[in-house]
């Protein structure tokens, strides 16, 4: 994230991206919620045209091609908090449709041609999706029983001409179709005039606090990719071993994983799904034995209850996935390295989503006015864009954090030297360790804009070093570092540097007393946290922004310059 007086183009693309993200994730809510309530067939299909339609009229006005899988990346990610167990079919959904409309627009532009056909290939990806997903659940025998359906009913129908390709390119014409005229209505309303600027931010949706991925329920880093593969094993052992085998062995895996996530089970309480089981099992029977190729009941029956057993495999460990996207070790990678202006934008996104809501709750209206309505939509957009881009160009707020012994205080206390050899004016405070024998026996604290050495607390008998009370600190060094820390002393600073927030602190002890108004300070800032503290340092101190960077991974000399670089003015150091 840069930091200069302005924003740059990516800072301005992420925080574009976080508005039309949130916009559309509330598009899927509100307009989703409704179709799905009233049954109304071919939902996933209107959902996709109304994103086709918002992106292609977007574009128009920001055109950039890198928004659209952005503002994809976004809306997907804002399923992992959705309460459903099934989140990974939607959330794939989204952000093919937003890659497949990035990838035509980036090849014929956002004029005319490049928008009918991105929106039409776009839209016509639910139809794919939905294709595999039933390959992926049934296997490959969901084929020979489609094929058998679509005959018998060519032969009851008396429509012998009716085959299976045709019935499979009749619905791709009509999304098609569907997807091209969305396209080309979102090339046309975006090069009309703006909206009359009216709209205005919701003060309660300002303040609002929505719920954030980073504090979602804590999981393993390896259970996501044991899920994937043990998913991709299944099913080539079904396939290997035949029904009795292979069956047995699933559904052990079955009651496993749905004791471990009794919470995310809810699909297999619900009767749809097991009539649809019902329905294929019958239907084998019927179409794959009985009146298929002169094979028995029997026969069909055993090819449907191998895809029933797959089914059910299929749903659960796909409701575990899902699970496990929402939990904090696979969000929480976002929030550092290359992947933290995605993670801010989420946050970002999370945060305009209740107004948006609120903007769509009168659907009435925006049937009867849908070309101003969308107009209106984009035009509030723009304005939390604006007010994302303003909060991005505060003074950066960087974490810096790493195990025990990982070098954070040398690394700022080198750092704080390169920025004084600027000309600049660090303060705050850092908290050397010294040890013996491996072992850390005492504190001090060094005062960065007087260069006080002070003796902070030593190692009390042999208590082990995680222990919470085997340090005694010296209260005068606590209340030298909370004036270190005080508005005085830090009003001139030109960068603060507070080391560290940790157990104490979030006690409200330690430093404690002075960090809610440095946190609020203009100045750039770098606080060491502790890396199992991190989120929760964030969430108490509102600092839903700051950067995570690992001390193993990070420079002395680059950190100075980047801190330097955010100092709007830089005046000599005092003698």
């Amino acid at each position: 994230m840069s930091s200069s007086v302005s924003a740059s183009e990516p800072t301005r693309l992420w925080t574009r991206a976080a508005a039309l993200g949130s916009l559309w994730a509330a598009l899927e809510i509100t307009f989703g919620s409704l179709l799905h309530n009233l049954r109304i067939p071919f939902a996933g299909t209107a959902l996709a045209a109304a994103g086709a339609l918002l992106m292609t009229t977007a574009i128009q006005r920001w055109p950039s091609p890198g928004l659209v899988w952005r503002a994809a990346l976004i809306a997907a990610l804002m399923k992992s908090i959705s309460p459903s167990a099934i989140i990974l079919g939607p959330m794939a959904g989204i952000f093919a449709e937003g890659v497949i409309l990035f990838l035509v627009l980036r090849l014929l532009g956002r004029g005319f041609p490049g928008c009918l056909l991105g929106g039409a290939l776009a839209v016509s990806w639910t139809l794919a999706q939905k294709i595999l997903s039933l390959l992926i659940t049934y296997g490959l025998n969901f084929i020979a029983l489609y094929e058998g359906l679509v005959r018998f009913a060519a032969r009851a129908t008396g429509w012998r001409a009716l085959g299976p390709g045709d019935v499979v390119l009749a619905l791709l014409a009509v999304q098609a179709a569907l997807g091209a005229a969305a396209g080309a209505a979102g090339w046309w309303l975006g090069r009309r005039r703006r909206g009359s600027g009216l709209v205005q931010l919701g003060r309660t949706a300002v303040a609002y606090s929505a719920p954030s991925p980073a504090a979602a329920e804590p999981g393993h880093p390896a259970a996501l990719p044991l899920l994937a593969l043990s998913l991709v094993l299944g099913l080539w052992w079904i396939g290997r071993a035949g029904l009795l085998p292979g069956g047995a062995a699933l559904l052990a895996a079955v009651a496993f994983i749905a004791s471990r996530y009794r919470r995310g089970m809810r699909r297999l309480a619900k009767p749809r799904l097991w009539i649809e089981l019902t329905a294929v099992l019958l239907l084998s029977g019927l179409l794959l034995g009985a009146l298929g190729s002169g094979q028995s009941w029997r026969s069909g029956l055993l090819a449907g209850a191998g895809m029933t057993v797959r089914a059910v495999f299929v749903v659960v460990m796909f409701s575990a996935i899902g699970m496990e996207l929402k939990r904090a070790p696979w969000i929480q990678r976002l929030s550092r390295g290359r992947f933290a202006p995605a993670h801010q934008a989420l946050e970002a996104a999370f945060q305009a989503l209740p107004d948006f809501i609120a903007s769509l709750r009168d659907l009435p209206a925006v049937w009867r006015r849908p070309l101003r309505a969308v107009s209106e939509l984009l035009d509030r957009a723009e304005l939390w864009q604006q007010e994302f881009e303003r909060r991005h160009l505060r003074a950066p707020r960087i974490i810096l954090t790493g195990p025990r012994g990982a070098g954070k205080t040398t690394l700022l206390e080198s750092a704080a030297r390169s920025l004084q050899a600027l000309g600049l004016r660090p303060a705050g405070i850092l908290s050397p360790g010294y040890f013996e024998n491996g072992r850390r026996v005492r504190y001090e604290i060094l005062i960065l804009d007087t260069g006080e050495r002070l003796p902070l607390a030593e190692r009390d008998g042999n208590a082990p070093p995680d222990s919470g009370g085997c340090y005694r600190f010296q209260p005068g060094t606590i209340a030298a570092g909370l004036q270190a820390l005080s508005d005085g002393r830090l009003a001139a600073a030109d960068v603060v540097i507070v080391d560290e927030v940790g157990p104490m602190e979030l006690r409200g002890e330690g430093w404690a007393p002075a960090l809610d108004a440095v946190a609020a300070m203009p100045a750039p800032m770098v606080w060491v946290v502790r890396p199992n503290l991190v989120d929760e340092v964030r969430r108490r101190w509102r600092w839903h922004e700051a950067e995570v960077i690992e001390a193993a991974s990070a420079g002395a000399a680059e950190l100075a310059a980047r801190l330097a670089q955010a100092v709007p003015a830089r005046q000599p150091a005092r003698a």
